[in-house]
């Protein structure tokens, strides 16, 4: 009786986690001539307080669906007309859409907030909210319990969430790329694992703003700092020691021919620090090395640049850095 009872809960349990709804936050549409390192800002602030039974959407999914949907930009989901709304319908894999309107008055700034049911393209009429605050800062503080009070808000009592900083890079000459990519692919992977994350954008703002620019030194009380600004309880911070892609050319004296090989290499470690203490939980390390040669015949690598190398590198070693990383989180929690 006691193992069909389990049975039946579990399976009570994994269609609860399957039907979780699926969650796209639009990037906020600005107005009156907000900056778009505001916008940015905003964004981050938006993913980061959106909470609930929601799962939520990466932006580079967001944009594919919004592309074969046949829509522009986030505008086009405001107001739309009806033959905007039956592409918006044809939308597959999220049920909602949070769309932001953002409005600066002088030195004030309004912000409207609307969900659109993705299967009509319609708005809630339920789901609706607007805020004026005295100034940028102000938004954050209260972008929270606006969500909450449209029901798309993390309970204030929930805890966990993490922040990504900006990954320190010891190799000189790295191609530009490298930290943005690796910054991207690394918070999908938090996301796709549940992570609750923190936007980089917004945080790299929010140091600037308190002039905390330097963090390969930093010391436990700095990180106790940042934890204290962004409202972190963990911060995870990679650090790139090696990086490259090369040509490797050896002679093989039996067949008298030149073998070519390209070879990448990804070493480095990642930082996992409670951001209430500043002290170090974990620091996972991590080497990848891929030899392009071994690369599936399925994938047309005839046209492939450097970069393009380069990030099939990065995907490769967060594929197994990336489940540690949430793994460890998870654990901690």
């Amino acid at each position: 009786m006691l193992k069909k009872l389990i049975t039946v809960l579990l399976i009570v349990l994994a269609v609860g986690l399957a039907a979780a709804d699926k969650l796209a936050v639009a990037e906020p549409i600005g107005k009156g001539g907000i900056q778009p390192e505001q916008i940015t800002a905003i964004w981050g602030i938006l993913e980061a307080n959106v909470g609930g039974d929601f799962e939520i959407v990466s932006r580079a999914a967001l944009k594919q669906i919004i592309t074969e949907a046949g829509l522009i930009s986030s505008s086009d989901l405001v107001n739309p007309n009806s033959e905007q709304q039956a592409r918006i319908g044809e939308i597959k894999g999220v049920k909602y859409i949070l769309v932001s309107e953002v409005n600066r008055i002088g030195t004030r700034y309004n912000v409207n907030l609307t969900v659109v049911e993705s299967s009509t393209g319609t708005v809630d009429p339920n789901r609706r909210g607007s805020i004026t605050v005295n100034d940028f800062d102000q938004l954050s503080d209260r972008i929270g319990d606006m969500l909450r009070g449209i029901g798309m808000g993390r309970p204030v009592a929930l805890s966990g969430r993490t922040a990504m900083l900006r990954p320190i890079i010891k190799q000189a000459g790295h191609p530009a790329y490298l930290s943005d990519e690796m910054t991207s692919k690394l918070q999908e992977t938090l996301l796709a694992d549940k992570i609750q994350l923190f936007q980089l954008q917004s945080i790299n703002k929010i140091l600037r703003d308190n002039k905390i620019d330097n963090l390969e030194e930093a010391e436990p009380a700095m990180y106790a700092r940042i934890g204290e600004l962004l409202r972190a309880d963990y911060l995870v911070q990679p650090e790139i020691t090696r990086f490259d892609t090369r040509i490797d050319k050896k002679y093989v004296a039996a067949s008298k021919r030149t073998v070519v090989k390209c070879i990448g290499d990804l070493n480095g470690s990642v930082r996992i620090i409670n951001a209430k203490t500043g002290d170090l939980i974990d620091n996972i390390n991590f080497r990848q090395r891929i030899d392009f040669s071994d690369i599936s015949s399925e994938i047309d690598t005839s046209e492939w640049t450097p970069e393009d190398y380069g990030n099939y590198l990065i995907d490769a070693a967060l594929k197994s850095v990336g489940k540690k990383i949430a793994a460890k989180l998870k654990s901690v929690e």
